[in-house]
């Protein structure tokens, strides 16, 4: 039984397309906690489609919008929008160090056409927030501002902005904003100097597609961010396999 496991994962891998590792399902988006152009941004499945799962989230950053298998996630690109609905695909490979087996990266992410690597800063911020212990975010009354706050923080160590206090993305953080946004930046840096973190984590880039005017899909939608419970990733991909397979055409 594990070997065919193994066999089935192994073919689903090698049949995705090589832009990303594998098919997530077909999400939409909304908005319940967001500043300007920027996160929190809200994934839910479309409709009866599969879609990943959030065990990897706690209770304040997943169903904020009431849909129980709905979780936060923020922008990784500046130049990059989302549409409803999305073919999803996972990245587990990093452009870089395509063997390390602890990459992912953004589709066309400033570095056309090849994309650019995630950030271990960001994974290391993005992991906390998941887990709803990222120190000084504000997960109830006034959590529009920590939102604001963490998603100028990602594009700024994502190389898509160059400060904290310009209006990239609609918004501009206060003194005391970018205050906290540099602050996250250097306790991330710590963690990783202290040999607290390392790489990623289990933090992926989701590759989002979307369908351009003749009905195809294309890479014109947002990538975002997803921290998995690989196990359970790995059953939900058998019987996303089939479904999978429709993408291929168009990739």
């Amino acid at each position: 039984m594990r070997k065919l496991i193994f066999i089935v994962v192994l073919c689903a891998f090698i049949t995705s397309p090589a832009l990303a590792d594998f098919y997530g399902g077909q999400a939409n988006w909304t908005r319940v906690y967001f500043r300007g152009n920027g996160g929190e941004f809200t994934l839910y499945p479309n409709g009866s489609a599969p879609f990943l799962p959030n065990d990897g989230y706690a209770n304040v950053t997943k169903a904020q919008d009431g849909r129980a298998k709905s979780f936060q996630s923020f922008c990784v690109e500046m130049t990059e929008y989302l549409q409803n609905p999305m073919e999803v695909w996972v990245s587990t490979t990093s452009t870089i160090s395509p063997l390390d087996g602890s990459g992912s990266h953004a589709i066309y992410g400033g570095v056309f056409p090849a994309g650019d690597d995630l950030d271990s800063r960001t994974a290391y911020l993005y992991t906390r927030f998941a887990a709803g212990a990222l120190s000084n975010y504000n997960y109830g009354v006034g959590r529009n501002v920590s939102a604001g706050t963490l998603q100028k923080t990602i594009w700024l160590l994502e190389n898509e902005i160059g400060n904290l206090w310009d209006n990239a993305g609609g918004f501009a953080l206060d003194a005391t904003q970018q205050a906290q946004a540099t602050a996250w930046i250097t306790e991330a840096g710590n963690a990783i100097n202290n040999g607290n973190w390392s790489g990623i984590g289990q933090v992926r880039i989701l590759n989002m597609w979307g369908l351009d005017q003749n009905g195809q899909y294309v890479k014109i939608a947002q990538d975002q961010l997803y921290v998995p419970i690989p196990a359970a990733v790995l059953l939900g991909m058998l019987g996303l396999g089939a479904a999978g397979l429709k993408l291929r055409k168009y990739a």
